[in-house]
């Protein structure tokens, strides 16, 4: 805050004496702002002093209370910023101010993942060196990266991000506090592939039918994949790609591509675990089930027909940024000697 301007009392004595304002900034060299503010505040007021407890209040955010602050997170970092302000009877604001600006902190949502067993690691970390080779004569550009989902009719819901605005909790209730959810709600399974400037139809597996090998050679790799890729690829070489999910790693299941495809990676050369190296995993089924069970579906054909929609709103720019995120992220499981990466 600026302080008084020295010039109050000769502002004063001549605003009393009838110089009009616009003389006294003359007069005086002063910036005009001053001089009206003077005078408006007198007239005001009727002093040109500083009324009592004017001035910045003193602030909780000392040196003190953030270093208190920095040795609760070291001791629990996810203890909450609204539970700490309580805790050390300061308003969340404040605590945000410590946390954010004084301590430079970032609140991460914590993530559920497999563990990573040591022997799962190593190979993480050498399969992703030789896939980023691959990748430097494009490589990844002409790759079909395939995979399954479950999606279900019921809307998905996150409580600390649900909420709704009301007076009372009756009124809550009623517009839609509560979210009856089944405990096994009604399901599809899906099979896509993409690739970088294209995506196969979505094929919806026949409800109660189990993906063992034969069902994946005859109804997806034959009947989905092979003619779609055919087509899109016109002659042109490309590679596929599968995890490592039973069906997919079976002998024959690894026979009938080595057979039929132009060329694919063999169970024992894509990194185990490792769905953050999976567009569909990584960004497409995400992206695909925010807008899907945004709400609830009447049945399994409502959700059959919505994602089939929001399969083909996939736009060519998004899937070609999609796979263009491959290689950064075989580099960072290589930074990270084939561990999680922090972004996924």
């Amino acid at each position: 805050m600026a302080p008084p301007s020295p010039h109050r009392s000769s502002i004063l004595n001549l605003f009393k004496a009838g110089v009009p304002p616009v003389d006294i900034i003359k007069r005086l060299g002063v910036p005009s702002r001053t001089v009206y503010d003077s005078i408006s505040r007198f007239k005001k007021l009727g002093t040109f002093l500083d009324r009592c407890g004017r001035g910045r209040k003193p602030t909780v955010v000392t040196p003190d209370r953030i270093k208190a602050v920095k040795e609760r997170i070291r001791r629990n970092p996810h203890r909450s910023i609204r539970k700490m302000a309580k805790g050390m009877k300061i308003s969340s604001r404040s605590m945000g101010r410590i946390v954010k600006d004084k301590l430079k902190l970032t609140c991460y949502r914590v993530k559920k993942a497999a563990i990573l067993s040591e022997a799962t690691t190593k190979k993480r970390l050498e399969r992703s060196k030789k896939l980023l080779q691959r990748t430097r004569n494009g490589e990844h550009l002409v790759t079909v990266f395939s995979d399954e989902k479950l999606f279900t009719v019921q809307a998905e819901f996150n409580p600390q991000n649900h909420r709704v605005l009301a007076e009372t909790s009756e009124e809550a209730f009623a517009n839609g506090r509560t979210i009856h959810q089944a405990s096994h709600p009604a399901s599809v399974m899906v099979f896509g592939a993409v690739c970088a400037d294209g995506k196969s139809p979505l094929l919806f597996v026949v409800q109660g039918v189990k993906i063992n090998k034969e069902v994946y050679i005859s109804q997806i790799l034959e009947k989905t994949l092979l003619p779609w890729a055919q087509k899109h690829f016109n002659g042109r070489r490309w590679v596929f790609q599968q995890d490592g999910a039973p069906a997919h790693t079976a002998k024959l299941s690894q026979q009938w591509c080595e057979t039929h495809l132009p060329a694919f990676i063999p169970k024992d050369e894509w990194p185990p675990s490792s769905p953050d190296l999976n567009p569909l995993d990584y960004s497409i089924w995400g992206v695909l089930q925010n807008k899907v069970n945004a709400k609830p579906h009447s049945s399994i054909e409502a959700l059959k027909k919505t994602l089939v929609k929001e399969w083909d709103a996939l736009s060519p720019e998004y899937l070609r940024a999609t796979i263009d995120a491959y290689p950064r992220r075989l580099r960072a499981v290589i930074e990270k000697r084939g561990g999680r990466m922090e972004q996924d």
